[in-house]
């Protein structure tokens, strides 16, 4: 259960007696629709406004979570509350910074909160990276999840035996079980008939997925790990050098009981470390060979961690893709060891390569202060700065635009309850001015610019359709996957 809110004795309002406030929230994912959760629930008197790029809301969840984790994505649910408010409006299809300025949020609003999160694909910025059959996990997870602009990605599977996943966090384990998940089991989900279709009749007989440092430091949770290995169709395997060169005397001690700073940590690096050692080991390089070349695997698929390998660059020789790579050994100290390459090299030859080290984001608009570094919105505590030494007070930032992308849902919240906290501090101080509710003023300048949007009763009656849809045929909902659908209900 999601706590919102805070005990603070009395809702704010006692501060401010009968005092308007208006507020923006751009952005309709976890952090957003968190953020407005908690404004309702602590402050009278206020009128908030979620915009959306996307026509749906929900953000991730709708679009980037691995279909086949249902229970979790239920959290919707109890975000999309928010409706019940009267004073709550919903504009999806609208995008900030093209549709509407950041100048014109700043008049129109008391404050505004930023929660557009991470839109675009990190890199590797190596030569081929661009070839046919390589594709990025947020091209493959939006394809299986029918977002309108993937949902017809050029993709098959079709003489695609070896897959290489670059990059070891959840979404590569999730798009390793997705790929590898039976017609019945694919039934259960809410992916399109299309990517099912495609997904059937894989020939799929190893996938590899590559880390950059060592096994202990690699990025999946164990939950997730064990929870693939109950899969009868799975076969997981180690490779023995790479265990053995991931458990150098510094990641050996990342797994010891340190005490209470370390605890959570060490005792998470052992549990995974204990887990991973059942696996199956492939000795050498000879037997390493042998195994990719494999046509049939008994109906299998061979899931092979590879540790210590950074991907330099990707060639397409004839059908095939060669992706070779830079071997690295650890530097530095405990919990904070480094990839160092060294001099070996080694290639892996494969069918399809799935990038999967990370997303970032892009600014929206010109006016919007920018760390250039770290891609996110200049901030502090999710105080957006005026300039290095003051803070834009009124504009926020919350979720991953505010910290990078990072974490699960419940760091997503704290992060941006850590911003509300302050923003709150902001409104004892009374530095945020009373405006009335503008959304006459919003919904006539969106109908000057010829925007269609999408608001919380259009929605009801989109996501009614598509769970009678999925009815009919026993799966959670069936997604409309085309954006002039969407408005076909407007």
């Amino acid at each position: 259960m999601i706590k919102f809110g805070s005990n603070y004795a009395q809702k704010i309002q006692h501060l401010y007696s009968n005092k308007p406030f208006s507020f923006a929230i751009i952005g309709s994912g976890p952090a957003g629709l968190y953020t407005a959760k908690h404004l309702f629930n602590d402050i009278e008197n206020i009128n908030i406004h979620v915009f959306e790029q996307d026509l749906c809301p929900t953000g991730l969840i709708r679009y980037g979570m691995a279909p086949d984790h249902q229970r979790i994505k239920r959290v919707a649910e109890e975000l999309l509350t928010i409706k019940q408010y009267e004073q709550c409006h919903y504009f999806g299809g609208v995008t900030i910074g093209k549709d509407i300025t950041i100048d014109e949020l700043d008049h129109m609003y008391s404050a505004v909160f930023y929660a557009f999160g991470a839109q675009c694909d990190k890199p590797l910025n190596i030569q081929g990276e661009q070839l046919n059959n390589v594709y990025s996990a947020r091209q493959i997870v939006n394809w299986y999840n029918s977002h309108p602009n993937y949902y017809d990605l050029d993709i098959t599977f079709k003489n695609k035996n070896n897959i290489a996943i670059i990059g070891n966090g959840n979404v590569a384990l999730d798009i390793a079980r997705i790929f590898g998940l039976n017609q019945e089991e694919l039934q259960k989900t809410d992916i399109n008939e299309i990517s099912i279709e495609k997904l059937k009749n894989n020939n799929i007989t190893n996938i590899v997925i590559i880390g950059r440092r060592g096994l202990v430091q690699s990025q999946f949770s164990l939950k997730e790990l064990r929870e693939m290995t109950k899969l009868t169709q799975f076969r997981f395997l180690l490779y023995k050098p790479d265990l053995i060169q991931s458990l150098n005397e510094e990641s050996q001690t990342e797994c010891k009981d340190l005490g209470i700073n370390y605890g959570n940590v060490t005792r998470g690096n052992r549990r995974k470390l204990e887990f991973m050692r059942g696996f199956e080991i492939i000795e050498d390089e000879a037997t390493m060979d042998a195994i990719l070349q494999e046509q049939n695997t008994n109906g299998k698929i061979n899931v092979i961690l590879r540790f210590l390998l950074t991907p330099i660059k990707i060639e397409q020789i004839n059908d095939q893709l060669h992706l070779k790579l830079q071997h690295n050994q650890l530097s530095g100290k405990a919990f904070n060891q480094m990839a160092i390459p060294i001099e070996e090299q080694s290639t892996i030859k494969c069918d399809m390569i799935i990038k999967s080290v990370g997303y970032q984001s892009h600014n929206i608009d010109q006016h919007l202060p920018w760390n250039y570094e770290q891609n996110i919105i200049d901030n502090s505590d999710g105080c957006i700065k005026k300039d290095n030494s003051k803070l834009k007070v009124g504009s926020y930032a919350c979720g991953w635009i505010k910290t990078g992308p990072k974490g699960v849902i419940d760091s997503t919240f704290g992060s941006s309850q850590e911003t509300i906290v302050n923003f709150k501090n902001h409104m004892d101080a009374d530095l945020i001015k009373n405006i009335h509710d503008p959304y006459e003023e919003v919904v006539n300048l969106l109908k000057q610019r010829s925007i269609n949007y999408i608001d919380f009763k259009v929605w009801d009656r989109i996501n009614e359709f598509e769970i009678q849809q999925g009815l009919k045929v026993k799966k959670p909902r069936i997604k409309i996957t085309k954006n002039k659908e969407f408005l076909q209900f407007l």
